[in-house]
């Protein structure tokens, strides 16, 4: 058996990790903030509509898993050209503790709705900026023109860690944090240096939970992630999202941890919503879920 065919990509709960890089046991590396999207910072996003409710379902303050992105027009829909672009980015970075930077990059892909209408929404002066409470042209979308398929994002990992700050064969988790993943196919490329590894992702269903914030975890082999590098181990990921008919997503962050994310679980008839399918390179086999205990 190959270590790749012991991933599993799951649902989890959100745990807030803190800190920065530094001179410290690694725990790790993010890219993008965990703000909510963005809408931390507006005093008012628990009361902008979602689909049958606040977009703060839980109303703890915070944008997360089980919650829902803002209907911005309150016609109870989130998607493309329907008034929901957003631009939150506010100085997205790598960060993380226990690790030097060496390139790591995809920051510009968190915090900002990845929208076919977003260029038009732009030219308009429509984007939202959950910082201002204002709309405008919002920045410069992340990759081309936001009209062209697929918006996808690409996020790669590029860090080094000092050996004494990380113990050989730990298990490293791909954590992430996403809305609004509901157009098949999507899967998600994670690129090692020894190969390749696909996973698919079973999208959400519209009806009461438009614009679902998920959370979801793959777990990784060490030798997946890191490579020797005489006094320090070098941290390679490449991960790409490939939904070419997907016209609207957003993700808050991503990252790699010696943690799983975990998430409140939610009511038992919405678990299905929750659960995200793989699929491994050696064929179309269903792997087992992990759900929350």
């Amino acid at each position: 058996m190959t270590r790749f065919t012991k991933k599993i990509l799951a649902a989890a709960v959100m745990s807030t990790i803190g800190g920065v890089a530094s001179a410290a046991p690694f725990t790790e590396i993010r890219i993008g903030d965990n703000d909510g999207f963005g809408y931390d910072a507006d005093p008012n996003f628990a009361d902008l509509t979602g689909d049958g409710g606040t977009a703060d379902r839980n109303s703890d303050g915070h944008l997360g898993p089980n919650d829902v992105l803002p209907s911005m027009n309150g016609d109870n829909t989130v998607a493309t050209g329907s008034g929901d672009d957003f631009d939150n980015r506010n100085g997205e970075s790598i960060n993380g503790a226990g690790f030097t930077d060496t390139g790591t990059t995809g920051a510009t892909f968190t915090d900002i709705s990845l929208s076919t209408s977003y260029d038009s929404s732009s030219a308009s002066e429509q984007v939202y900026n959950a910082n201002t409470g204002t709309s405008g042209s919002g920045g410069v979308f992340p990759s081309g023109l936001s009209s062209t398929l697929p918006n996808q994002p690409g996020f790669s990992f590029l860090f080094e860690v000092d050996k004494a700050d990380i113990t050989v064969g730990t298990d490293i988790f791909f954590n992430m944090v996403f809305a609004d993943y509901d157009v098949q196919p999507a899967n998600i490329e994670f690129i090692y240096a020894s190969g390749k590894e696909t996973l698919g992702v079973t999208s959400q269903n519209n009806g009461p939970n438009d614009g679902l914030i998920q959370g979801a975890f793959a777990k990784l082999d060490f030798y997946d992630v890191f490579s020797d590098g005489d006094s320090v181990w070098n941290g390679v990921l490449g991960v790409n999202f490939d939904a070419p008919n997907e016209p609207y997503t957003a993700f808050d962050y991503v990252e790699l941890s010696v943690k799983p994310l975990v998430v409140d679980v939610p009511e038992p008839g919405m678990l299905a919503l929750f659960a995200l399918g793989l699929t491994g390179i050696f064929g179309i086999r269903k792997l087992p879920l992990h759900r929350p205990m």
